[in-house]
């Protein structure tokens, strides 16, 4: 198995028949291509008449080297990346030719690492990455409205607590303080994860609005991760259970980093109606002859379930700390003929799933953005981030005097239970009928 552009290639992996046979399924076989599953992931098969040229023996990259290492990445690039533009890299012709001007063979991998980094500097995507097995990771994605940002900056303008660790973890304790006081006694629960912690479920108003925070679309179970989607299963038919007497529902994702899309998907479908068509993909890159190439589209369709599910009002609330699988929970939220108001901030835009290349040096790994996802109305939310009906503040720092929590206040009211948070008119900007006609005529082109 070859890892090509049209430029450069190395063996990837070497395996038989059998072997991948027992890695995927087969789903549909045709004369020039076939489809398979992987770890519930769809793959398509084309079929071709010869090995790419740049992997015939006299170009193949056998040697770890700093230039062939170099070229790869770049190329790489070139062949599989399609949101330069998006992101704002205008300059991407410069930066490989500077690039190149400062690699030659005697090059070490400190200055390699460091010509690598200012390469890609300024892409702003946390789905670009190197890493390696010692444990290195890095990524150009920006700490701009992050909370690793915030808190960076918070510690910096202040002299009260002189050691950061400290610092975040008063900072977050104090959240957890603010939040847990909307809550009614004793209702407040949580599991999942290595911490028992990534589902967490409450009720306000004395039982009228039910709660739910995720902090994580993976890592649900304390096994392993082949049984996450069936935790989170579980764990949903537990909250729904516990919420059923409820009138409405928030669903906090503000902090979640992404994770399994299955997962996401086994919360979104307690909310689905009827089986819609939720997001679509496909991926770019080159033919053999040099012009580009573009997959077929596949579409994602959401069924409701057989499971507890919930029929009322809900309010998500999501911003720029909400990444990746996460942010298809939003897409399906979007797409499903359910009650829903978004609350919060534009997320953070990296929908795309990672495609991992091998480099020459066995050790590393470069990962980078391929894939375009497309909402139910076919329109692109990477690096944009996926948008709100009320804007709201998700994360912020507080200090002792701090009692409120913006973006709670926010779902409360768009709710109809502006009351509970002395916010006695309703948030105009949400009506809560019929989602997915408002997202078709409203979202950004």
């Amino acid at each position: 198995m070859y890892d090509y552009t049209r430029e450069t290639c190395l063996v990837a992996q070497t395996t038989t028949q059998e072997s991948l046979a027992s890695l995927i399924t087969v789903e549909e076989l045709k004369e020039d291509e076939f489809e398979a599953t992987e770890d519930k992931g769809k793959l398509v098969f084309s079929k071709r008449s010869e090995i790419p040229p740049s992997c015939k023996d006299d170009r193949l990259i056998t040697e770890n080297g700093p230039v062939q290492t170099l070229e790869h990445i770049i190329h790489n690039f070139n062949d599989y990346y399609p949101f330069f533009e998006a992101r704002g890299i205008f300059d991407w012709e410069q930066r490989t030719t500077t690039a190149r001007e400062l690699v030659n063979d005697q090059t070490s991998d400190d200055e390699l690492l460091e010509i690598i980094i200012n390469l890609l500097h300024g892409l702003d995507d946390g789905h670009v990455t190197l890493s390696a097995s010692n444990g290195f990771e890095f990524s150009p994605a920006s700490l701009e409205g992050t909370i690793d940002g915030i808190l960076q900056d918070g510690f910096t303008n202040q002299s009260e607590i002189s050691d950061f660790n400290s610092y975040i973890s008063a900072q977050l304790q104090r959240m957890f303080e603010i939040k847990k006081s909307y809550f009614d006694d004793d209702s407040f629960k949580m599991a999942g994860g290595e911490n028992q912690d990534t589902f967490q479920w409450a009720t306000i108003g004395n039982g009228v609005i039910g709660y739910i925070e995720v902090l994580s679309m993976g890592g649900i179970s304390d096994t392993s991760e082949e049984d996450d989607l069936s935790a989170s299963e579980d764990l949903m038919d537990r909250i729904l259970t516990d919420l059923a007497h409820t009138e409405a529902l928030i669903i906090n994702v503000m902090i979640n980093g992404g994770g399994d899309l299955a997962v996401a998907d086994a919360i979104a479908n307690r909310f689905s109606q009827e089986k819609v068509t939720v997001t679509s993909y496909q991926a770019t890159g080159y033919d053999y002859s040099n012009s580009p190439e573009v997959s077929q589209r596949i579409e994602r369709e959401m069924e409701p379930t057989e499971r507890v599910s919930f029929a009322r009002p809900v309010a998500t609330i999501a911003g720029p700390n909400t990444y990746s699988a996460a942010e298809h929970f939003l897409l399906s939220m979007r797409a499903l003929n359910h009650p829903v108001c978004f609350i919060g901030e534009k997320s953070n835009g990296i929908l795309s799933a990672v495609l991992d290349k091998k480099l020459p040096n066995n050790d590393v790994r470069l990962g980078l953005s391929n894939m375009i996802t497309f909402d139910h109305t076919g329109q692109m939310f990477e690096a944009v981030g996926i948008p709100v009906d009320i804007e709201a503040t998700t994360f912020e720092l507080v200090d002792s005097n701090s009692q409120r929590n913006v973006a709670m206040d926010a779902a409360i009211t768009a709710l109809g239970f502006g009351y509970m948070v002395d916010q006695s008119e309703p948030a105009h900007d949400c009506s809560l009928t019929d989602a997915r006609l408002r997202f078709e005529t409203t979202a950004p082109q």
